[in-house]
């Protein structure tokens, strides 16, 4: 007999053959894919949190004139092409 992933919750258990079914997927298969989509989303979470803290400090680096000056000035021409 293969693992066993035993389930002793009413709420998980009806959640699981609700996305199941509406999946049309067996229930092992409706575990496997809810629970990758949920590790993407946890990494890509961490992921953001710790680009956030590494970039948080940046700003007050910028010196003039870029600190004031618009983007779309430094990046781009009078005919807002790329310069």
């Amino acid at each position: 007999m293969g693992i066993q992933l035993n389930i002793k919750n009413e709420e998980a258990h009806r959640l699981a053959v609700e996305v199941a079914d509406l999946a049309g997927e067996n229930m092992t298969e409706a575990v496997i894919n809810a629970l990758k989509a949920r590790k993407r989303l946890l990494t890509r979470d961490e992921r953001l949190a710790r680009a956030k803290q590494l970039t948080a400090g940046l700003g007050k680096l910028w010196i003039e004139p870029w600190k004031s000056t618009d983007h779309g000035d430094v990046l781009y021409d009078d005919t807002g092409l790329p310069k």
